[in-house]
């Protein structure tokens, strides 16, 4: 729930929880409700990160540390504390934090226990990042990138591990892959380079598009020398991002992805009406489990990062055109999975993306691009292993095999000329081929031109 953004429902849920282990006398109870004590400092982090508020982050230092201090001193809690109180520092150095958690001792404090850890034995992942989170604090950057790599080479890192210390170094370090000035830089760029190749996919962060569009150059330095997309491909790219919304409900929950086109597109007004092209298994007032309009809200990261606070757009009652889901791999002209809305107000930067109603011939050369923001987390691109695999008799369904996750739903899919030729809407590991017989890895987005047609048909 605190990755999807519910931080009111998951603070009560952990509450109603605490109260009944405080009721049980238990050692796993007593272990329970430390954990529970730990998930409240990471809703009060989160909150920081949301709203930027020093009130919250205080908050999240004092639970962090009331675990730290009370049992044993375990690292992940200790490393939370220093990355805050460096944190706290950078907004407001006149205010010291009490002394055993004064920088750079209590990081010096956790990098000794975790070699002493390592030392005795412990040969997990965790550890390891978390030693480089700790000569970052103490800004001894060569062993961080040095402690950083034995983490990414790690047997038993995933890209959840890998993308959890990404984020811390985003959303608290302000680590930003593109600019390079800091070592929460250096640890970025080294951390973006293993996912493009391991992955297939790249994070973009509001904070490394205005670097992009600051410092051209820092596109160069960074992806200069790769061998399946070019640098001008990026540029591209990043230039769409304002465009792009994540999809919320009232309670926050990021569930999915949109994109803005002209109304005149879908055949549905002019050419300078902006209208908003998502899933209807994301938003629905008919589709179980989608939110309904009266509860969906649009959040463009772009726009945020540039006022400094969140931005929610309404999604007007409205609905231009919709069309139910279907099932994955048949072609049916009623089932597009599409709902078509307005905004009560648009955003800042958000311009119309250009369409293309032709799709491109399928071919191992053919590429096919997703934009999106899958599991509720910030924008990512898949640059490899992009291929468009098929496209149906009547051009209504494409199958690629480019990387998507949960949250990916709703996303723009872009040619090679990031023109829009699809929506995203479904991926599996057994999808139905569009030709013959039999099943592949696949992914499928609706195209533009079938959308059209089903709006048109609809309006008669």
């Amino acid at each position: 729930m605190i990755e999807l953004g519910e931080l009111d429902s998951a603070q009560e849920r952990l509450e109603t929880a605490m109260e009944k282990a405080r009721d049980m006398d238990s050692q796993q109870a007593r272990v329970e409700l430390g954990e529970y004590q730990g998930q409240q400092g990471r809703i009060a982090k989160q909150r920081f990160v949301l709203s930027n508020n020093p009130d919250e982050l205080a908050r999240a230092i004092e639970l962090y540390a009331a675990r730290y201090r009370d049992n044993g001193r375990p690292y992940f809690h200790g490393i939370n504390v220093v990355a805050l109180v460096a944190a706290q520092e950078r907004l407001d150095s006149s205010l010291p934090p009490p002394h055993d958690l004064q920088l750079p001792a209590l990081a010096e404090a956790v990098l000794a226990d975790l070699k002493r850890k390592i030392a005795n034995g412990d040969d997990s992942q965790w550890p390891l990042a978390t030693a480089s989170e700790a000569c970052l604090a103490l800004n001894q950057c060569d062993d961080a990138e040095l402690w950083l790599h034995r983490f990414l080479l790690h047997p038993q890192t995933h890209p959840f591990h890998i993308e959890s210390y990404s984020r811390q170094l985003r959303e608290i370090w302000r680590g930003n892959a593109l600019r390079n000035t800091t070592c929460a830089d250096r640890l970025s760029s080294i951390i973006d380079r293993h996912v493009m190749h391991t992955q297939k996919r790249w994070s973009i962060s509001p904070e490394m598009v205005k670097t992009a569009r600051s410092d051209p150059q820092s596109l160069e330095k960074n992806f200069s020398g790769e061998r399946t997309f070019t640098v001008s491909t990026i540029q591209r790219m990043l230039e769409k991002c304002a465009s792009i919304g994540c999809v919320t409900d009232t309670n926050g929950r990021r569930l999915g992805t949109g994109f803005l086109v002209a109304a005149s597109s879908l055949g549905l007004g002019s050419d300078s009406e902006l209208v908003f092209v998502t899933n209807a298994h994301v938003i629905s007032d008919t589709v179980k489990d989608a939110i309904p309009t009266a509860n969906a809200w649009v959040t463009f990261e772009l726009e945020s990062e540039a006022k400094c606070k969140p931005i929610s757009h309404k999604v007007m009652p409205q609905v231009l055109f919709t069309s139910p889901p279907g099932d994955p791999g048949i072609t049916a002209q009623d089932r597009l999975d599409v709902t078509v809305v307005k905004l009560e107000s648009w955003p800042d930067g958000g311009l119309a993306l250009r369409t293309n109603d032709s799709l491109p011939t399928p071919s191992r050369k053919s590429k096919v691009f997703v934009v999106g923001h899958p599991s509720g987390d910030a924008l990512q691109i898949s640059l490899h292993d992009s291929e468009l695999l098929d496209v149906c008799d009547h051009d209504r369904l494409l199958h690629y095999r480019t990387p998507t996750e949960p949250g990916s739903s709703g996303s723009p899919v872009f040619n090679t000329n990031w023109e829009v030729v699809a929506l995203h809407h479904a991926g599996s590991a057994a999808m139905p081929r569009l030709r013959g017989n039999g099943q592949y890895e696949a992914n499928e987005g609706i195209s533009i031109r079938s959308i059209r047609d089903g709006a048109a048909l609809t309006s008669r």
